[in-house]
């Protein structure tokens, strides 16, 4: 046994995105709050660096809405830490909603490594974290 779950990333990213999904619902004996959504959709973005083709579309989303600031010249000279921080506004700072905060969530890891500096930090210690449980 390599790791302590022996789930691999694309089977750890699809039960986790499996339980969101049944979680949100309310409906179920499995009831995952809106407030914890974006930290259960962070946790399947920094699994799905390492997943398999169905999962590594999320960093494209992220690479996009970056890309899309900055080709608007109205905005003159735009970063990526500054799409990363809107994004993390948007969740924190805006009403719970599922959807929202889901796609935000998972966007998350892959965003905030491009932008590098300390947005990297949540992303490289917890990546870390859950590699030594998960392999």
């Amino acid at each position: 046994m390599s790791s302590l779950i022996a789930l691999g990333t694309g089977g750890a990213a699809t039960v986790a995105t499996f339980y969101l999904y049944v979680g949100v619902k309310g409906k179920n004996k499995i009831n995952v709050q809106p407030d914890h959504v974006p930290y259960w959709a962070f946790g399947i973005g920094l699994l799905s660096a390492n997943a398999g083709t169905a999962f590594q579309q999320l960093a494209g989303i992220g690479t996009q809405l970056s890309d899309a600031f900055k080709g608007n010249a109205a905005l003159g000279d735009w970063q990526t830490g500054a799409t990363a921080a809107v994004l993390t506004i948007a969740v924190f700072g805006l009403k719970p909603k599922a959807w929202k905060d889901a796609l935000c969530g998972a966007v998350a890891p892959s965003l905030f490594a491009a932008a590098g500096g300390l947005w990297v930090l949540p992303s490289s210690i917890l990546s870390g974290l859950i590699s030594a449980f998960i392999k």
